[in-house]
């Protein structure tokens, strides 16, 4: 179990992904996907990296008040990170908690004997864990992720706050403010006590929706039986995901929560760590454009543009074609968000002079072409690891080359999805 874990750690602080997308969705009607899209995406904005700090880079960017919290309270590593966004007058937030990042993280992950799991306010909290009948009559909990909730949750920080009692008095004043709570992993399974925690505190259970990511079991079957039928719980594992299990094999109390989404990796990715996040996160993105039939077909209504961006090309391996519509969607979204003056191209093929004439006729001044090609890593102990060049060539609408960009990133653990919208940020 340590190995597993440890290579989690390690999966987790190594995160190599292109955060540039555009997150500009429909918010005023949030459907499942779109809700599912931004819990990735904060899922991944919690860790403490370089790679996370360009996530919450882009959610400000969409407009999303970004608060990150990290620190040591008693026995726990707390961090997680609350989103917030007024949309129709009302206040919606994103709480994303960290998964398991440092060896405290291991510790509260391998702390899975049983406490029971009860109350209404601070002191009965406090009370129930100190109760030795742990009969299976009772909701029990992992010990170690109750502690969490505990110490992050309803412990004040340095500042003096507790968060949860915020929330709890936020949400009982504002009815028609919603929290949407998620988190991958060790966070996917606070997530789910700390919804528990705010149902019995009076919060109405028509605020709170809680997605989780590959989140072991938190309790045992009292207590799914007592809450599920309470929590709006999507709770999402990848198929092949073995982490998810841990707590069960430790403690054959626990079990998890009838509630389950079943996504299935990408057979160009099946080689990789199946509980690691970035693989959540790709198949996110699909999910999301999948949702979106419209999208592929939808022209911009404009009359003129500065920036005309033709279609990009494409040197993959037959085996990395079925990725070309994905990666096609999200640079649009990212194009499109980062210049409004821009018109994308996703239909015409042709790089001949008619990508000039169609530019022209636009009253562009620029014509942008991007290509991508892709080769497998000799070295590789798989077969599915590539290495993706990528281009960007920048022309006056007269056809003079004005400048030019390059660069190259692999699959090692990215995806390919992921590794094309990384090159595109290296296009600076």
């Amino acid at each position: 179990m340590k190995k597993i874990l440890t290579i989690l750690m390690l999966l987790m602080l190594n995160l190599n992904i292109a955060l540039a997308q555009n997150l500009e969705i429909d918010e005023t009607n949030l459907s499942e996907k779109d809700i599912q899209y931004l819990s990735a995406w904060t899922s991944l904005a919690v860790y403490n990296d370089k790679f996370s700090l360009l996530a919450r880079d882009i959610l400000k960017s969409n407009g999303w008040n970004i608060r990150f919290y990290n620190e040591q309270i008693a026995k726990s590593d707390v961090k997680y990170l609350l989103a917030d966004k007024k949309i129709n007058d009302k206040d919606i937030f994103f709480l994303s908690i960290s998964g398991t990042s440092s060896w405290q993280d291991v510790k509260t992950d391998l702390a899975v004997e049983a406490t029971v799991f009860q109350g209404h306010n601070l002191d009965e909290f406090l009370q129930s864990r100190n109760d030795k009948d742990l009969s299976e009559t009772k909701p029990l909990v992992h010990k170690g992720f109750l502690q969490y909730v505990q110490d992050g949750f309803f412990s004040a920080n340095s500042s003096g706050e507790i968060l949860g009692l915020d929330l709890v008095e936020h949400l009982k004043q504002c009815p028609e403010d919603k929290i949407y709570i998620t988190g991958h992993s060790l966070g996917g399974a606070v997530a789910e006590l700390l919804t528990a925690r705010l149902l019995d505190m009076g919060v109405n259970s028509n605020q709170i929706e809680t997605i989780t990511f590959g989140a072991p079991a938190v309790g045992n079957k009292t207590f799914v039986d007592m809450y599920e039928p309470k929590m709006n719980l999507t709770r999402i594992t990848m198929k092949g995901d073995i982490v998810k299990n841990l707590a069960q094999i430790a403690n054959e109390r626990f079990v998890q929560f009838n509630t389950n989404e079943v996504w299935t990796v990408s057979k160009l990715e099946n080689d990789k760590f199946a509980h690691n996040m970035l693989l959540y996160f790709d198949r996110a993105i699909k999910n999301y454009y999948d949702s979106k039939e419209d999208i592929a077909l939808a022209t911009e209504d404009i009359e003129t543009c500065e920036t005309y961006v033709a279609k990009p090309k494409y040197d993959f391996p037959n085996e990395l074609k079925s990725e070309i519509n994905y990666m096609n969607l999200a640079l649009k979204d990212k194009l499109l968000k980062e210049d409004e003056d821009c018109f994308v191209d996703l239909v015409d093929d042709d790089l001949s002079s008619n990508v000039f004439q169609k530019a022209k006729v636009l009253n562009a001044k620029y014509v942008v072409f991007y290509e991508f090609s892709a080769n497998k890593i000799k070295d590789s102990i798989s077969n599915k690891r590539y290495y993706i060049y990528g281009s960007k060539y920048i022309y006056d609408i007269n056809g003079n080359l004005i400048r030019g960009f390059s660069a190259t990133s692999d699959t090692k653990e990215m995806t390919v999805l992921q590794s094309v919208l990384y090159l595109e940020c290296q296009f600076k």
